[in-house]
């Protein structure tokens, strides 16, 4: 599950993969928990949106949402289809107990390149709220957690993030573990 993440990159590291993109807004940097204002790219704009999907049906907003059930669970479905978003980052954190002590062991997950990544997500334009998609682990994360976000692979950013495509044969397929020799995993003290 990632709850928490962090994104201090520049515009300018999102132009690099939507150059045409509008940027109105100035995206929110730092570290972000629940409830915050992340950045976001929708359907042709760098915007923040709230992080806690929530809608008249669910009893509490959804940090994540499992790659599963996406496109199968009626709540999420219609999003699916229609309200996907890109969620930019630098890095994720997982937590690990010790077991020596017991004690949750919190270690950051980003690109062995340090460049920004995109997770996949869902939004809801009634309230401007989005979730994370998760999926199970890569071998890296694996060590540490049972799962992670929806990390998409650069060719696959453009597909993610064209809502009126909506083959499932081809979306789905998107939401699978990242390329573990890719990233790099550090324990941190958060």
């Amino acid at each position: 599950m990632c709850s928490v993440f962090f994104f201090n990159s520049d515009i300018s590291e999102i132009l690099k993969f939507f150059p045409s993109i509008n940027n109105t807004t100035p995206l929110q940097k730092g570290k972000f928990y629940p409830g915050s204002k992340i950045p976001c790219v929708y359907k042709g704009e760098a915007l923040n949106l709230s992080w806690g999907f929530s809608t008249d049906t669910l009893k509490e907003p959804l940090v994540n949402i499992r790659a599963e059930s996406v496109a199968s669970k009626p709540w999420f479905r219609k999003y699916f289809y229609k309200n996907r978003c890109l969620v930019a980052a630098d890095a994720f954190y997982e937590w690990k107990e010790s077991e020596i002590n017991g004690k949750k062991i919190p270690y950051r997950f980003s690109m062995k390149d340090n460049s920004v990544f995109f997770m996949a997500g869902l939004v809801n334009e009634e309230n401007s709220s989005c979730a994370v998609i998760t999926t199970s682990p890569c071998f890296l994360v694996k060590s540490v957690h049972n799962r992670m976000p929806v990390i998409l692979r650069k060719e696959s950013l453009n597909v993610w993030a064209d809502n009126s495509f909506s083959d499932t044969e081809i979306l789905l397929p998107l939401l699978t573990p990242y390329d573990s020799s890719k990233m790099y995993m550090a324990q941190t003290d958060m």
